[in-house]
């Protein structure tokens, strides 16, 4: 049962602003007991008098500590706080004489009776109606959020969703009476479901028309995300509902479309700002079209030589064309698959330009955090994440670098440019200077980005800008069949299994005791197994239950706990499923769990993801989950030296040529593909199961 405090906030600790999340020392007004509570205040104020709602919980590092729910202020009772209040910043223009007069003239409950009878006010003598106006409206903006925080708690509606609307409307409650759908397309952070439970709570009917055009705003947006479409077709949106009129739809859609929610173009319909953002791309990428500065071929041949020398290696013409290509344009396109030499062109590429332009700012960026620490280690320059270059803000989906507020480049350079997704790409271009030069790395048949769009493929089918395709495999070494089997996939050819490449015909029941069979000769940091799905006997999830009881089993020594059906133990291999731009690690990071703090109440678990420490308490740890296998989709960008491929009949339906494609590009010695391969094989004749929808390619040439 919830436990109820009046105390003073006497300190406040800690407070984020964005979403009022705060810490505080508070004195029970009863006992004098001094107290730490934390939770969700909006507008916090030291000496003021608040009811806190919640219970007493024990932080694993910061001890016991009152986690309130809910917090009201409490107007003030006695006569002399009742001065000192009415004489506070809420009331401009009252002093004390004229407080001290209202008090004496309708007493020690004077504040209740301005709010529930402002015209008592009246009786107090020489009081203008402009200061009643402001005792009146000062009052109720105080006791303002803790109605509206009170009837929407009512709704089923959380604290934090609660924050957002305070932090975006003045008068919460109006605005949602007015249309409570309102904040799921202005307020980021602020979804369907949310809206929806506000909707119940009103009682606002399921014929609405403002239900109706939310509803199929939502489906919209699902859509673009699950077909990674920048727009959907009118014919789509009717085929989804085939029992509604489709004027009913098309109404909806007009709506949306004055209220500048989506944008149409002709029967085409662009939800997330897609329209725009493409429109962006195409007139940036054009406005880099521009003459550089010319460097002299024998100068440029000079320091090839010497670089060719420096790293004992022998560039072919296709390779000296690329970095000839880079010096005299202004954007230029790298594409190729592994082994092809990308990583040896991007090295002789820096060290020249450092050479020839050491004033020059040079910014290396990728979509993961995986590949941008591997970029850094091949290229010797640092890199970020582009979210981390643009200085992402998390809580309004905001780039601190932008248009307005550039950043500072003479040079950028893009790996792993076909995970890039329209909307990334977008900000990325708006926030470079005129004069900065475009190198963008990448494999074109590798799986396209995770969000609408195929803004790599576009980009060298409208042939904007210079293109280098490299097709020669140079990797000799151990392994070489990889790359070798990477291109005969690639180019349609009979696979050969050979060099470092083992093909394991296994049923589905087989899978798992082959996969546990192989671990056992390798460390976990070594092997990496990427699977299609994560349920059944050779899924995701059966696998990494079992490869933990191999790598990191049940110890005295280690503390574990418990979350659903997964159980974390220290040093355990995981990946995070968020994004968390203020820890600097991103969705797709990997890490090992050093430290497990547990008591009864609370828990912290502490994730080394290699460049720095990250704390998980207990409402992030649903966004852990156990690395030892993962998608293939989460494995774009990354290299592993051992790879087992899963290839089980069981997600027959998932299985394509660029799926695949990626899965083995992503070993560096060793690959192990289990399952059948007849299906493996056939598989890798179907191109692509769908072509996503854009209108990105149309732009450009235009």
């Amino acid at each position: 049962m919830d436990e109820v405090i009046h105390a003073k906030l006497t300190y406040i600790i800690f407070e984020n602003p964005v979403n009022h999340y705060m810490v505080g020392q508070f004195s029970d007004t009863d006992t004098y007991h001094i107290f730490t509570a934390t939770g969700t205040m909006f507008e916090a104020k030291e000496d003021q008098v608040y009811t806190l709602t919640g219970n007493y919980t024990v932080h694993p590092r910061y001890g016991k500590q009152f986690q309130f729910i809910k917090a009201e202020h409490e107007l003030p009772s006695s006569n002399e706080a009742i001065v000192r209040f009415l004489c506070s910043d809420t009331f401009p223009t009252i002093g004390k004489k004229t407080a001290e007069s209202i008090v004496e003239t309708l007493g020690e409950d004077c504040l209740m009776q301005i709010k529930e009878h402002p015209k008592n006010l009246h009786k107090v003598p020489k009081l203008t109606q402009k200061r009643i106006d402001i005792l009146v409206e000062g009052i109720q903006s105080y006791d303002g959020f803790s109605k509206t925080y009170s009837e929407l708690i009512a709704y089923g509606l959380e604290p934090a969703k609660i924050s957002l609307l305070e932090q975006n409307y003045e008068d919460v409650l109006t605005t949602l009476k007015e249309n409570c759908f309102r904040p799921y397309y202005e307020v980021y952070g602020f979804g369907y479901k949310s809206a929806c439970k506000i909707a119940d709570g009103m009682q606002v009917d399921a014929k609405d028309t403002k239900r109706q055009d939310a509803f199929i705003y939502e489906t919209l947006r699902n859509l673009s995300m699950r077909s990674g479409n920048t727009y959907i077709l009118a014919s789509t949106l009717f085929a989804q509902f085939p029992q509604v009129n489709p004027q009913q739809i098309m109404d909806s859609l007009d709506h949306l479309v004055d209220m500048d929610v989506i944008t149409q173009k002709e029967q085409k319909y662009y939800p997330f700002h897609l329209y725009e953002e493409e429109k962006a791309i195409a007139d940036l990428l054009k406005a880099h079209q521009f003459k550089v500065d010319p460097v002299d071929q024998e100068t440029l041949d000079q320091y090839i030589k010497e670089i060719e020398f420096a790293n004992v290696i022998a560039y072919d013409p296709i390779q000296k064309e690329a970095i000839n290509t880079f010096f005299k344009k202004s954007c230029m396109i790298l594409n190729g698959g592994p082994g092809t030499g990308k990583t040896t062109i991007v090295k002789g590429i820096l060290q020249m330009c450092k050479s020839i332009y050491p004033e020059a700012i040079i910014q290396c960026c990728a979509p993961t955090g995986r590949a941008s620490k591997r970029l850094a280690q091949l290229s010797g320059c640092n890199s970020k994440t582009i979210h981390s270059l643009l200085k992402w803000n998390m809580e309004d989906n905001t780039f601190g670098y932008n248009e307005d507020n550039p950043l500072t480049a003479d040079f950028l350079i893009v790996d792993e440019f076909s995970m890039v997704d329209t909307h990334l790409f977008a900000n990325l271009l708006l926030a470079l200077p005129s004069r900065c030069r475009i190198l963008l790395i990448g494999d074109e048949n590798q799986l396209e980005s995770v969000g609408p769009g195929k803004v790599f493929q576009d980009i060298i089918a409208a042939n904007v800008c210079p293109i280098v395709h490299l097709e020669k495999i140079y990797r000799q070494s151990y392994g070489s069949g990889i790359v070798e089997l990477a291109s005969q996939i690639r180019h349609n050819q009979t696979c050969q299994y050979q060099d470092g490449v083992q093909f394991i015909e296994n049923y589905t029941n087989e899978i798992l005791p082959t996969v546990l069979r192989i671990a056992h000769n390798y460390d976990a940091d070594t092997l990496q197994v990427l699977a299609p799905k994560y349920s059944g006997a050779a899924g995701i999830d059966q696998i990494n239950q079992a490869m933990q009881a191999i790598y990191n089993p049940k110890s005295v020594d280690k503390k574990e706990i418990t979350i659903g059906a997964t159980t974390f133990r220290e040093k355990d291999k995981i990946m995070l499923l968020k994004n968390l731009a203020d820890e600097e690690v991103y969705n797709g990071d990997m890490g090992t769990i050093v430290s497990i703090e547990k008591n009864k109440q609370d828990y912290c678990v502490s994730v080394d993801f290699g460049h720095c420490m990250v704390d998980f308490t207990m409402d992030l740890l649903y966004y852990l989950k156990h690395a030892y296998c993962i998608s293939i989709h989460k494995s774009q960008g990354s290299e592993y030296p051992v790879v087992c491929c899963i290839v089980d009949q069981s997600a027959t339906h998932m299985y394509n040529q660029r799926i695949l494609y990626t899965a083995i590009s992503r070993a560096k010695k060793e690959l192990f593909i289990i399952g059948q391969k007849r299906l493996f094989e056939n598989s890798i004749q179907i191109k692509q199961k769908h072509i996503r929808q854009t209108s990105l390619l149309d732009m450009l040439k235009k």
